[in-house]
C-alpha cells in the first residue's frame, strides 16, 4: 500500500511539474523604491532581447550593425550594435559589456566629448584591434600624419576600439573605453 501512495505522489508531482521554470518576466517590469513608508512605483522601459529599449530597431542600413570585441579590460567579448530610434529615425550606438549588465548608448556626440546630433552619417563600422595606436589626425582643423603628432598625444589600444566613419571621405573617429566610459579620437 505504502508502495502505490508513493507512486501516486511521484506521479502527482511529475505531472504538475516545477511551474518557476517556465514563470514570463513581462515586457515592463515594476520596481519599487520604499521611502518614509511610502511606496513609490517606477516603472522602467521595456527591452528587447539585445538589452536596448524597444523604442528603438537595430539598424536596417548599416551592414553590419552589429559588430563584437573585447571592449573592457575582463576578456569577455563585448557587443556595438547601431540602432535607430522608430519615431525620430536617428542612429546611435548601444553597446553591451558581455558577463555584466553594464551598456551604454551613445545617442550624440556629447556622450564622447563630440559635437554631431545622431550617427545616421555612419558608412563604415568596424573594429580597431587591441594595441592599435592612435591619435587625433585634425590639429588645428587641418588632417594631419602620424609623424605630425607628438608621442605623448598617440594612444595604444589597451581593449579593442570601435571605428565609425563616413563612407564617401567625410570624417569619423575611434570610439574606445577608457576610465570606466567611452570617449572619442577624431580619424579624418
Amino acid at each position: 500500500m505504502k508502495g502505490i501512495i508513493g507512486l501516486l505522489l511521484l506521479l502527482s508531482i511529475v505531472a504538475c511539474g516545477d511551474k518557476t521554470h517556465n514563470a514570463k518576466i513581462a515586457p515592463q517590469d515594476t520596481i519599487y523604491n520604499v521611502k518614509d513608508s511610502k511606496k513609490h512605483e517606477t516603472v522602467l522601459p521595456a527591452s528587447n532581447a539585445y538589452g536596448f529599449d524597444t523604442s528603438y530597431n537595430t539598424s536596417t542600413t548599416h551592414k553590419p550593425f552589429m559588430v563584437t570585441g573585447f571592449f573592457n579590460p575582463d576578456n569577455t567579448l563585448d557587443t556595438a550594435i547601431i540602432i535607430r530610434h522608430k519615431v525620430t529615425g536617428k542612429d546611435a550606438l548601444f553597446i553591451k559589456h558581455g558577463g555584466t549588465n553594464q551598456t551604454f548608448s551613445i545617442k550624440t556626440g556629447k556622450d564622447v566629448g563630440q559635437n554631431f546630433d545622431n550617427l545616421n552619417w555612419v558608412g563604415e563600422f568596424k573594429i580597431i584591434q587591441k594595441g592599435t595606436k592612435i591619435f587625433d589626425d585634425v590639429i588645428n582643423g587641418e588632417i594631419v600624419g602620424e609623424d605630425q603628432v607628438r608621442d605623448n598625444k598617440k594612444i595604444t589600444l589597451q581593449n579593442d576600439g570601435i571605428f565609425i566613419h563616413e563612407d564617401e571621405g567625410g570624417g569619423g573617429g575611434i570610439i574606445y573605453f577608457k576610465n570606466g566610459k567611452y570617449v572619442w579620437v577624431q580619424q579624418d
